[in-house]
């Protein structure tokens, strides 16, 4: 009998010594895990091998998804967001359903506990997502998301229906924290940068071009009114969405800092409302 007490004695103490050394991997910092103040806002464009996807960082450690990247890149996400010290989000916001925004859903929405989802509500039954999921937000234009008492996102489009292309009817949004705004395009093109000037002031001091820099969108007024100081271009490897040298040319002419992500790595927005400044960071 006291041999089997010592026994479970001692697999209670090796049990309690592991439990006490192995640290809870979603809440221990990564390398690339950034503390910041209360009044800043870390804005991560992610250089995912293919599709976009934007991680949005507060100082009480809470995150913001923008879209999920393609679904072949959906471990290098997961990579990446762990490194980020991700641990659950409090909003996942998706532009629209096509692979390279969409493609990565399923594993983030088994991997983390979401909030909130939200999606535009012009399109909403374009997107594949259980309708028994009760968190999803369906958006339109003029419609605010209030992440904290500084920071927003105000939507400007989709504003109408206009074709079967989920790209003509993506969201587009600006994030405004105070002073520092960043206009999220999704994939709209040029007819929809038209309607987009004929309604709203658009100046932001950083630019997510459209459509991976494809030559369907940023036409040349539509910069020049947006007059940003930095545009970031996401990075594809189909054919559909190339990069365009006309685009290119178009966004150097508008003495814009142009940050291809492929090249560049990791591009990340430190705000404190008032000024912003630019890291890059290579994996």
């Amino acid at each position: 009998m006291q041999f089997t007490i010592r026994v479970f004695t001692v697999i209670l103490f090796i049990f309690a010594f592991i439990y006490i050394r192995l640290p809870d991997q979603k809440t221990v910092p990564s390398a690339k895990f950034i503390e910041i103040e209360p009044n800043e806002m870390l804005v991560s464009f992610l250089p995912l091998k293919q599709g976009e996807a934007t991680l949005i960082q507060l100082s009480d450690r809470e995150f913001y998804l923008i879209d999920t990247g393609s679904p072949e890149c959906t471990e290098q996400l997961l990579t990446m967001l762990n490194q980020h010290g991700v641990g659950q989000l409090k909003g996942l916001i998706l532009t629209n359903p096509s692979d390279d925004h969409f493609g990565g859903f399923n594993q983030i929405l088994n991997q983390y506990s979401i909030q909130s989802i939200y999606i535009p509500e012009l399109i909403s039954s374009t997107f594949p997502i259980p309708s028994a999921y009760q968190k999803n937000k369906k958006i339109k234009a003029q419609d605010e998301i209030q992440i904290n008492q500084n920071i927003k996102i105000v939507v400007l489009s989709p504003i109408e229906p206009l074709s079967l292309s989920p790209q003509a009817n993506s969201l587009v949004f600006q994030l405004i924290h105070k002073d520092v705004q960043i206009l999220f395009t999704s994939d709209i093109n040029q007819e929809i940068e038209q309607r987009l000037l004929e309604r709203y002031p658009l100046k932001s001091e950083i630019l997510k071009v459209s459509d991976f820099g494809g030559v369907a969108g940023s036409d040349a007024t539509f910069l020049e009114k947006v007059d940003a100081q930095v545009g970031i271009i996401f990075s594809s490897d189909r054919e559909l969405y190339a990069l365009s040298e006309d685009v290119l040319e178009r966004l150097n002419e508008s003495w814009m800092d142009v940050m291809i992500l492929e090249k560049e790595g990791e591009v990340q927005i430190l705000s404190n409302g008032t000024n912003y400044s630019l890291e890059r960071v290579n994996y």
